[in-house]
This record gives C-alpha cells, sequence and structure tokens, in this order.
C-alpha cells in the first residue's frame, strides 16, 4: 500500500489558499446554520466559483490523487478528489464520520446522535433504528407537505422566509406529529443551539437553552403521535443505551437543509420547464443539492487501516461544491437521477455507510410541497438561471413571482 508520505502534499502557498477560498468562506456562512450576512457576502465573492476553480487547477497540476494539505491545529488533512477516491474513504469503515470538529459542534444540541457516536457497535445499532423510524409512514409525510402548502401564496410575491415557515410546520408535524406544528419556540431554541454549533468547542454549552429544548422535545416525544416518527420511534422499543430520543433533533435538523433544497428546486423547475410528475420534482430536488450542497464540506477521520495509510486522527475533507460538479458538470441534468441514469452525480446525500438514513423521506415531502406548490400557481424567479449554472444560489434573497396556474 501506498504510504502518506506517497501522497502529493500541497505548497505552503497553496494550502494558505485552500484556508483562504475554501476553508474560511465555508466556516463564516455556518456549517450547522447559516449566517445570512456571510453568506451575502460569500455570494457576492464568488467563493464556491474560487474554490472550485482552485481544486480544478491543483488537480491538473498534482493529478487524480488525493491531496494533502496541512492545516494549523489538525497537521496534515486529506482532499479526495476524483470519484473513485470519494467512494473509496465514504464507503470505508476506517473512516469515521464522528470527526473531532462534528462532536464539538454536535455536543451543543445532539450529543447521542448517529453520526456523532464513535464506538462502531453502538453506531450500527443507532444506525439501524434511524432507518427503521425514518423509512415509515412516507405516504403519509407526503400528505402533510400537501396540506401545508396551502399556506403559500397564490398570488403575489414567495419569499424564503414565507417558505421556511411553512417547511417548519411541515417538518414538526412529520418528526413529532400534529400538536407540534405550532411549536414555534421549539425551532427557536433548536436554532440557539445551532447557532451555539456554529462555533464548535469554541463556544461554552448553553445548558439552559438546551434543557428547555429537550423538555419541550421530550413531551412531544412522549406523546408518540399516531403517524409521526415520534410514534414510529416509541414502537421502535429501542434499548436506553441507544438513546433512542437522542436522534430526533437531528431529525429537525435535517429537515431544515431539506427546505434550502426544495426552495432552490423550484427555481430549478420554473428556469428549466419539464415534467413534474414525481420522478422529476425528485430529480429536481437531487440536482438542487448536486449543484448547490447545504453541506459544503463531508468531514470524516482515519480511524483505523486505510488505503493511504493515513495515521489515526488525521482529517478528510470532501468539498461537496468540487466533488458534485467535478464528472457531471456544472449544466442542469435531471436525468442523472431518473432510471437509467449515470452511475455517479455526486453525493447529495453523503454515501457509503453513512449516507442519510432520511434520504428517501426528504425526498418525498419535499417532492410533495412542490408538487402541491405547482399545481396552483405558476412562478418566476427573482433571477435568471440558465446553463452553467453558477456555483451558488442563495436561496434567502431568492424571490418568485407567483400567480394563479393557467387552467
Amino acid at each position: 500500500m501506498p504510504t502518506i508520505t506517497r501522497l502529493p502534499v500541497v505548497t505552503p502557498a497553496q494550502s494558505l489558499a485552500l484556508a483562504a477560498t475554501l476553508v474560511l468562506p465555508t466556516v463564516a456562512q455556518g456549517t450547522v446554520i447559516r449566517r445570512p450576512a456571510a453568506v451575502r457576502l460569500a455570494g457576492m465573492a464568488d467563493t464556491d466559483a474560487r474554490a472550485i476553480g482552485l481544486l480544478r487547477r491543483l488537480r491538473a497540476r498534482y493529478g487524480d490523487g488525493p491531496l494533502l494539505a496541512r492545516v494549523p491545529g489538525r497537521g496534515l488533512a486529506m482532499l479526495p478528489l476524483a470519484a473513485a477516491d470519494v467512494r473509496r474513504v465514504l464507503e470505508d469503515p476506517a473512516f469515521t464520520p464522528a470527526t473531532e470538529e462534528k462532536r464539538g459542534a454536535l455536543a451543543h444540541f445532539e450529543p447521542d446522535a448517529v453520526l456523532v457516536t464513535r464506538d462502531p457497535e453502538l453506531r450500527e445499532r443507532r444506525r439501524e433504528l434511524n432507518e427503521r423510524v425514518l423509512c415509515a409512514g412516507t405516504a403519509a409525510h407526503a400528505r402533510v407537505a400537501e396540506e401545508e402548502s396551502a399556506a403559500l401564496p397564490r398570488e403575489g410575491t414567495l419569499t424564503w422566509p414565507q417558505w421556511h415557515a411553512v417547511h417548519w410546520r411541515v417538518a414538526r408535524r412529520v418528526v413529532l406529529g400534529d400538536a407540534a406544528r405550532d411549536d414555534v419556540l421549539l425551532t427557536t431554541l433548536l436554532d440557539r443551539l445551532r447557532r451555539d454549533a456554529n462555533w464548535s468547542y469554541l463556544r461554552g454549552r448553553r445548558t439552559d437553552v438546551r434543557d428547555a429544548f429537550r423538555r419541550r422535545l421530550a413531551a412531544h416525544l412522549e406523546r408518540a403521535e399516531p403517524g409521526s416518527l415520534a410514534g414510529a420511534l416509541a414502537a421502535a422499543h429501542a434499548g436506553p443505551e441507544v438513546h433512542p430520543e437522542g436522534q430526533a433533533p437531528h431529525w429537525l435538523f435535517s429537515f431544515d437543509a431539506a427546505a434550502v433544497a426544495g426552495y432552490r428546486a423550484l427555481a430549478l423547475l420554473t428556469a428549466f420547464p419539464g415534467p413534474r410528475d414525481e420522478a422529476h420534482l425528485r430529480a429536481a430536488a437531487l440536482e438542487s443539492l448536486r449543484l448547490w450542497p447545504t453541506t459544503l464540506a463531508i468531514l470524516r477521520e482515519a480511524a483505523g487501516p486505510n488505503p493511504w495509510d493515513l495515521p489515526p486522527g488525521t482529517l478528510v475533507v470532501v468539498y461537496s461544491p468540487y466533488v458534485n460538479r467535478a464528472e457531471p458538470g456544472d449544466n442542469y441534468r435531471p436525468g442523472l437521477w431518473l432510471d437509467g441514469g449515470e452511475s455517479w452525480a455526486g453525493v447529495p446525500f453523503s454515501a457509503g455507510f453513512a449516507r442519510c438514513p432520511g434520504r428517501d423521506l426528504v425526498l418525498t415531502t419535499t417532492a410533495a410541497l412542490l408538487r402541491a406548490f405547482l399545481r396552483e400557481r405558476s412562478a418566476v424567479p427573482s433571477l435568471t438561471l440558465e446553463d452553467p449554472l453558477p456555483a451558488a444560489l442563495d436561496h434567502i434573497r431568492l424571490r418568485f413571482t407567483v400567480n394563479p396556474a393557467e387552467r
């Protein structure tokens, strides 16, 4: 096997360029919850395009293999660039998703989530529970999304805050049941903890907010409303060591990213008219996530023997904006996700053993919300989208002019 010393190490100047164009903008925008001002500044500076361009130049200079870059306080970090190496990392249990950075961030509100579980046996048990619960009742969850779509404007202007508020009502009903629909305080408390999580270990634990969030969440989970994920969780009868209630914060957190994906998918669907059946709506959501990932960097940490002999603790960074466009390209290509589509189209839901277990639930509810919205309305986005598509799309400033659909 090749040793770590045989992987090319970028120069100090190139490491500095990676920090300035990739690391700093990613952290500044918020890894757990977006900071609107930073998102706007990153869009104005076109930071995603600059980072993609830098990685393309480095790949042309060093070849298709992974690169090593020096990270202050972290030693050498590996950046896989080719699809085969990205898959190799994400499919190999020797690379744990429970990185130091991720544990520090998610400990603020979901310290027992499967994503930050280090022990392989416990992680597998928590993973199995997540898969079992998140696969339950997707048809009922789609109906929830369709019902909530009625609150979106039928004429005038659709803004991100309007879409976001509706999507959070969908999330609370799907995860916790109809009685949680209007519990905006629960979401507010979670958002406060997520803002702290953006700082990872640099921000102390806000125990008063976390305790208040846990109490409200526990009350909804104890109700175990039939048809909700809380009901399915109660029926799963997992042992206390799995900490089943500790998985629920991540379901709520993940639905927030689904709102962004759905809103951007609406821009794609209105900019590129075409079929609007279930398959094409799901494909639009996947293209939204491929072209504009909600997770800019997928992190892994070497935790065992691996193909590159990386020492334990070595950070691996999969930069999604680059990886998702490296081979499929910059154009809108829903055919990548339809039956018979190509085998590699990036990592919109990660990949391998830690792939998002809620993928089908997210796509089902997102497609249902898009279908219900477009059935009764036509919409025109506030900006022109055409191929090749930009490296970033600021969903916060995106607006739509809405009119009743022609009969």
